[in-house]
């Protein structure tokens, strides 16, 4: 697939949102809520990055009462202030995801090496070159329902494959939910290969990783960054561009 532009990037966003609003409008009778949105965290950073990470995780986290929830970004509006505010942390979900982003824009260096997020702020930033996609787009829970899980992505399948399909990835992680995409991606179970907490496999230039979520708590930090960083460089190695 050829290398989509920032304006196509863009427009994609644009009907996406616009989408998930319809969605939402013609479903007020059901639930309150409003969609909140994800994609490509900063689109010139990303585009200008190799590989291309896509993550793809089951739902947006949010309390709400009565009123719903929603009507804010992932990637626009969370991800962004995280970084502007030094709040992404050194545990669980940003970190863990800052950590393998450093890592892989910058020659691979291996658990010890990475420094903390509140020591460098260069780590938590790169998290400004990945895209990032949640199969719910509404408002979800702590702790994610399978069936709902899938029950949303048969509900938002057309936008997940539109979206996937315009980031256009070299390297998609997923949270645990890969059998989800077999079929969108080509994929089999027999083509997976199990090394260490994650399955992963290459297709038609894509390399697919199926970790745990990043904040997983029974996995450490160490092992989980790890993992997936010394799949990511024995299988793209040499695409890497120091950020």
């Amino acid at each position: 697939m050829k290398t989509m532009s920032k304006a196509q990037l863009e427009a994609l966003e644009e009907q996406v949102n616009a989408e998930l609003k319809r969605m939402a409008d013609s479903e007020r009778s059901i639930h309150k809520h409003d969609p909140i949105t994800d994609g490509v965290v900063d689109i010139e950073r990303y585009l200008s990055s190799s590989p291309k990470m896509l993550w793809i995780l089951k739902e947006p986290w949010e309390e709400f009462d009565e009123n719903g929830g929603g009507g804010w970004s992932v990637t626009q509006n969370l991800i962004p202030k995280k970084i502007a505010e030094g709040k992404i942390g050194n545990k669980g979900l940003y970190a863990n995801m800052a950590y393998i982003t450093y890592s892989v824009f910058n020659n691979y260096p291996n658990w010890s090496e990475i420094p903390w997020v509140t020591d460098d702020p260069s780590v938590g930033e790169s998290l400004k070159s990945i895209a990032y996609i949640n199969v719910n787009k509404f408002p979800g829970k702590k702790w994610s329902n399978p069936e709902h899980i899938k029950s949303c992505y048969g509900r938002n399948r057309n936008i997940l494959k539109k979206q996937v399909a315009t980031i256009n990835p070299d390297v998609v992680i997923v949270g645990n939910i890969l059998h989800l995409f077999y079929e969108d991606f080509g994929l089999k179970t027999v083509e997976l290969i199990s090394e260490g907490s994650v399955e992963f496999c290459s297709k038609d230039g894509c390399l697919y990783i199926n970790a745990y979520h990043p904040s997983y708590w029974r996995i450490s930090g160490k092992k989980y960054v790890e993992d997936i960083v010394n799949v990511i460089k024995k299988n793209r190695h040499g695409s890497a561009l120091r950020q």
